[in-house]
């Protein structure tokens, strides 16, 4: 009996050693399409675990783990509103984690290393020149609205000015991939830094976290464009019924699929929609964008694709676009990797489940040049000349061959913005992170200057 309970007692020592030594910063790049995208992942145990994970090129926001289990040597971490999930063993020394993590179809290696508090610090930290903070010289509002047809709570803030009166009013519509209210990505808040501008200019403004995203219920995994859209469309209808808004100038500024949605509402005709704003919108069928996109990111990174396959890409888009049911899709699109020699690798087969994701397949299949050709409203189409996410030439030539004669429209490209429209050396991915600047100043005065003509 005495041995059992010393051997009990070793067993319990034992563990507790391995969970306390999981305790701290844990920071390792994630390795993606040839580039690199550090993470930092916060664990504190104090009988029970908490902990945080941060994606510092793309959010200065730590965002809450939703389950953390420990066995042993081994951890398991998961953020279920994003689908993330990760599993490593500490290494003997205990100041590395050797694991794999894991997102929709995309399972890749991941090594943590620990990081003490004042490197973890740095890490996370990144110069930005446009930083709005308080005190604000108007008025901020949380708010929220229901998407009554989807049965989702979108939480949001309208930021307006202090002086009673009635105002144009816009809602902001984020680009692809999960947001919160601020579009933060990459270290900047692009929707903060617009709304606190367009604010100070007396345009009153709605911006809000995606469903499932933040304060926002529903699962922001199950969704595709077409829902995103009635969320854009319940923000409009909400925006028109505040005491400061003029409901005869309420529109949509959105950026990139934020863009697209604009432009679809608007082709809709939809009701209480005033104009639209679309930043680099995407103006071509999506297929297509997809294929040039491809060309375009490669060649910022000095690589090439060749015919075989730009082919294979082609081809995998079509499966996306069809009937297949997301197995047999799956299967189709392995298949057809094999016609490219290289192909076939881990972190190539482990991406086609997020091909295959309700929204990929449902985007894959949009074609945004009927509903250009509907638009009756007033829009600003803004384009990036060195724009790799949404090509410029392409889109605006797209976009003045099919929309119909309107006085108030209005296109431009600025020769030197890259897709979040700043000022760019090369318009590279990897560089979003790299720039200062949030939002260049000169967009956002166009901006107002056309809304004020309307």
């Amino acid at each position: 009996m005495k041995s059992y309970f010393l051997a009990l007692i070793l067993l319990c020592s034992c563990t507790m050693g391995f969970t306390q030594s999981f305790e701290g910063n844990w920071k390792g790049d994630l390795k993606v399409s040839g580039m690199e995208m550090p993470l930092i992942f916060g664990l504190k145990y104090n009988g029970e675990w908490e902990g945080t994970m941060q994606s510092p090129k793309q959010s200065t926001n730590k965002f809450p783990l939703t389950s953390i289990v420990s066995e042993g040597d081994s951890i398991f971490l998961e953020m279920k509103n994003l689908g993330i999930k990760y599993a490593g063993k500490i290494s003997a020394d205990r100041n590395s984690i050797d694991g794999k993590f894991q997102q929709g179809g995309l399972k890749v290696d991941l090594i943590l290393n620990k990081l003490t508090e004042a490197q973890a610090q740095k890490a996370s930290s990144m110069k930005r020149s446009q930083r709005v903070n308080p005190p604000y010289s108007y008025d901020t509002v949380d708010v929220n609205f229901e998407n009554t047809i989807d049965k989702v709570t979108l939480a949001g803030t309208i930021t307006k000015p202090k002086e009673a009166g009635k105002y144009p009013a816009v809602v902001l519509v984020s680009g692809s991939g999960p947001q919160d209210r601020n579009e933060t990505l990459m270290g900047h808040e692009p929707f903060k830094v617009l709304a606190d501008y367009l604010t100070k200019n007396n345009i009153v403004v709605l911006r809000y976290d995606d469903r499932g995203i933040n304060k926002s219920t529903g699962d922001f995994s199950k969704g595709t464009t077409a829902d995103f859209g009635k969320d854009a469309l319940a923000a409009v209808n909400f925006l028109r019924k505040q005491p400061q808004v003029d409901p005869m100038k309420v529109g949509i500024i959105g950026h990139s699929e934020g863009g697209l949605i604009a432009t679809i509402l608007a082709g809709q005709q939809a009701s209480g929609l005033n104009f639209i704003v679309t930043l680099a919108g995407p103006m071509i069928p999506m297929d297509s964008l997809m294929l040039l996109q491809n060309e375009a990111v490669m060649k910022s990174q000095g690589l090439s694709i060749s015919k075989e396959e730009l082919a294979m890409i082609k081809k995998n888009y079509e499966i996306m676009g069809s009937d297949l049911p997301s197995a047999k899709a799956f299967d189709a699109i392995r298949e057809n990797m094999k016609s490219v020699k290289g192909s076939q690798n881990l972190e190539s087969a482990d991406q086609i489940g997020a091909l295959v994701t309700p929204w990929f397949r449902h985007f894959i299949k949009i074609d945004p040049i009927p509903f250009i050709k509907k638009i009756k409203i007033p829009i600003f189409a803004a384009f990036g000349g060195k724009d790799v996410q949404v090509p410029a030439v392409q889109n605006m030539e797209s976009l003045m061959k099919n929309l119909p004669k309107n006085k108030k429209a209005e296109s431009k490209v600025y020769p030197t913005f890259n897709h979040l429209f700043q000022h760019a050396k090369t318009g590279a991915v990897g560089e979003y992170s790299e720039i200062e600047e949030t939002v260049n100043p000169e967009l956002m005065r166009d901006i107002v200057s056309w809304i004020k003509t309307l």
